[in-house]
């Protein structure tokens, strides 16, 4: 074992990081978030936390994970939060982990649950101990470039799951919707099982143990511009306008696309003005196409992107609106999350209006 940064890595490999790393760092780290000297310090409770520290006259109930996925987070923030019910109403549950994503963070708040990981980020919430720190970066990134469940072709099946998501979906019926092999999709299914995102009857059969959770843990790992994305100038009085003018392009060319972002937003759930359009297209526009529609390559004052995706699935789902083509709801969630103007806003109205899922 040895030191990084101040942090224990073990065998020279991040991802051999253990739990009991974690918890042989936690009394150091609480000193430098809190100032403060842990008073006990009890590993492996009998209330069946991995630990429970005396801090600033709090109980700090806590449970390390080396896992920070959004299931497995999830999962821990209820254990945890029972387990600090055993202590009193003033225990405080904490969840240590090697880096607290965004997702993360959102899962922490929502469960009342604080924080801390090897990064040195923290929120702990133990008035009269109030410690917020963030911004600090990931020292545990994995090496190479990992696969994901969300990788743009193993997330086909995410995206089924998503659209019908109370539904039962039998992987062979998965595998011929997404056009997919079988053994693929068990392996894509087994890692979602893993993460704690499905959850399976007793016929093998499959669904999202959480909807909303599945699509935020999704978004945490979606990257818009790993699709070919041209950014361009075309003048129009608005974004509405423009939506349908290229709309009427694509359709005259024989081009099959489908509205993302705020364009699709302001049809699947009316919202306000945009002046930004996107739009997915299955080939590339010639230049006859550009200048039929005027087109101006400026990345600086764009108003209108072409994307090429890097997988036909962002089509799934897709419907018409008012002679409009557009993606799902799902899919023009995780691409406003990655675009300017008020697409957070159109994202969050987006969310309320058509995946709340209850």
């Amino acid at each position: 074992m040895y030191r990084v940064d101040g942090y224990v890595k073990s065998n020279d490999l991040v991802n051999m990081l253990r739990e009991q790393d974690i918890l042989d760092e936690l009394p150091e780290l609480l000193r430098q978030v809190s100032g403060l000297e842990p008073d006990a310090f009890d590993l492996r409770s009998e209330s069946g936390a991995d630990a429970v520290v005396h801090l600033g006259g709090r109980i700090l109930v806590v449970e390390a994970k080396t896992n920070a996925r959004a299931g497995v987070l999830t999962e821990a923030a209820r254990e945890i939060s029972s387990f600090a019910r055993r202590y009193g109403p003033e225990a405080v549950p904490v969840l240590a982990v090697p880096f607290m994503g965004d997702v993360g963070r959102r899962i922490c708040q929502d469960a009342g649950v604080s924080y801390i990981d090897l990064s040195g980020n923290a929120h702990i919430k133990a008035p009269p101990l109030v410690v917020f720190i963030q911004g600090r970066p990931n020292r545990f990134v994995e090496r190479g470039r990992p696969s994901s469940v969300f990788a743009p072709k193993s997330s086909r099946v995410a995206r089924l799951l998503l659209l019908d998501p109370k539904r039962w979906w039998i992987q062979q019926e998965l595998a011929e919707a997404g056009v997919l092999g079988a053994g693929y999709v068990s392996r894509i299914c087994k890692r979602l099982d893993a993460e704690r995102l499905i959850d399976r009857n007793d016929e093998r059969a499959v669904r999202p143990r959480d909807p909303q959770l599945l699509l935020d843990a999704w978004q945490a790992r979606y990257d818009f511009e790993k699709h070919d994305v041209m950014r361009g100038h075309v003048s129009a009085r608005s974004g509405e306008e423009l939506a349908d003018r290229v709309a009427s392009v694509c359709d005259d060319r024989g081009v099959p696309y489908a509205m993302t972002g705020l364009a699709a937003a302001w049809r699947l759930a009316p919202f306000a003005g945009y002046r930004l359009v996107s739009v997915y297209i299955k080939k590339r526009l010639d230049d006859s196409v550009l200048s039929s529609l005027k087109w101006r390559g400026d990345e600086r004052g764009a108003n209108l992107w072409l994307v090429r995706p890097n997988d036909d699935g962002v089509f799934c789902g897709q419907s018409e609106i008012d002679g409009v083509n557009c993606v799902s709801a799902v899919q023009a969630y995780l691409d406003l999350r990655a675009m300017p103007e008020r697409a957070d806003e159109a994202a969050g109205h987006l969310q309320e209006a058509l995946l709340r899922w209850e």
